[in-house]
């Protein structure tokens, strides 16, 4: 009998053991898929995917949501969360928008000076004061459109953001015909040759050790295609300094989101503390006096 027990009791040990260790393995895993979806995320936090946020929306991916449907990420976006994701590329949801960016603008001219925008901004990128004129930070916005609703003049547009050249693709029309003489002629040991064929794929391009290219314009010497390999290869490098720029940038808002929240948090603590005696009592005779 005492046997039994001991055994009985042994073997639920070690089961709960195994589904603690599980519950963690599984737990880790899924906040690890989270997380670097939520890197590939402009952080925005402009709900246009539909989710409540970047964070939702994420998780909302990583249990196989579709992954076009980030308008501010459009499809740079797109093509990051299908190479991290294996998944195929889709165009941008039609129903979301263009996907093209865009900044606020405030119309000086009618800005009252309500500050009902202010608190709109999930990224804190307006600044003003009552009865003063608000201004947009141009670096900080993020085009999320939640300032619009809330302004009761409607004297704030959303204005298109030139994108950079540096962002352009590849214009190369000849066929690479994998002769490899590019791949040959390197001095840095490269295959200009994958990093050619692979350009849309910045993943890839940074396993391919692209930004090691010193643009000496050997392999365009060699092409028998006469493929302009550099020019090419100048282009990708824009276009991953480019993306570490948006990650950083996400970083920095993800930060200021997170500051935001909290500090709407405290002001709706401090509002809805009761009213101490005195308050009351003055109150009261002011509305007795009337």
């Amino acid at each position: 009998m005492i046997t039994g027990t001991l055994i009985l009791s042994v073997v639920g040990l070690v089961c709960t053991v195994l589904l603690i260790t599980a519950s963690r393995y599984l737990g880790v895993r899924e906040e690890t898929a989270v997380t670097l979806i939520m890197k590939e995320l402009p952080q925005t936090q402009c709900a246009q995917c539909g989710y409540p946020g970047c964070r939702p929306y994420a998780e909302a991916i990583a249990d196989g949501a579709p992954i076009n449907r980030c308008p501010p990420g459009g499809s740079d976006t797109i093509q990051a969360l299908a190479d991290l994701l294996g998944r195929p590329t889709s165009p941008l949801d039609d129903s979301l928008g263009d996907g093209v960016p865009r900044i606020a603008r405030i119309k000086k001219e009618e800005c009252i000076g309500c500050t009902l925008c202010l608190p709109a901004c999930p990224v804190d990128a307006i600044i003003g004061a009552p009865q003063m004129l608000h201004s947009v930070i141009n670096d900080e916005c993020t085009g999320c459109e939640l300032c619009l609703p809330p302004c009761p003049v409607d004297c704030i547009d959303l204005i298109v953001v030139n994108e950079e050249s540096a962002q352009g693709h590849s214009e190369n029309t000849a066929p690479c015909i994998h002769c490899g003489e590019c791949v040959e002629v390197c001095p840095r040991g490269l295959a200009p040759q994958e990093l050619f064929l692979h350009q849309e794929s910045l993943d890839t391009l940074t396993t391919l050790r692209l930004n090691d290219c010193i643009e000496c314009g050997l392999c365009d010497t060699s092409c028998p295609s006469h493929i302009k390999l550099t020019h090419a290869f100048t282009q990708a490098k824009g276009r991953l300094a480019a993306r570490e720029q948006d990650h950083t940038k996400a970083q920095a808002i993800a930060v200021r989101v997170d500051n935001h929240e909290s500090r709407l948090e405290k002001r709706q603590k401090i509002s809805s503390k009761p009213e101490d005696s005195s308050t009351v009592l003055a109150r009261i005779k002011s509305e007795t006096n009337r």
